[in-house]
């Protein structure tokens, strides 16, 4: 009868020990699974900000050549008039 019982609580154990393994394993591939979330969350976020910069030194650029522009024109009609 001792025997029984020793067995049971034995496969009891060896149940528990496979659930915490097999919990262990779930939290272990959860976390890498949020990690390589974040990255490419993080990524995409990086990859934005630079399309943004080099949207915002483009249109810079632009408003700069035609500000210059404006500027040229004004300067050549002063000039004509005197």
């Amino acid at each position: 009868m001792m025997m029984m019982f020793r067995e049971e609580h034995e496969r009891k154990l060896e149940n528990r020990r496979v659930e915490e393994d097999q919990r262990r394993r779930e939290e272990a591939a959860a976390k890498e699974a949020r990690l390589l979330a974040d990255k490419a969350e993080a990524e995409e976020r990086r990859r934005q900000d630079k399309l943004e910069m080099d949207d915002r030194a483009r249109r810079d650029k632009e408003e700069a050549r035609a500000r210059t522009q404006e500027m040229l024109l004004l300067i050549g009609a002063v000039f004509k008039k005197e």
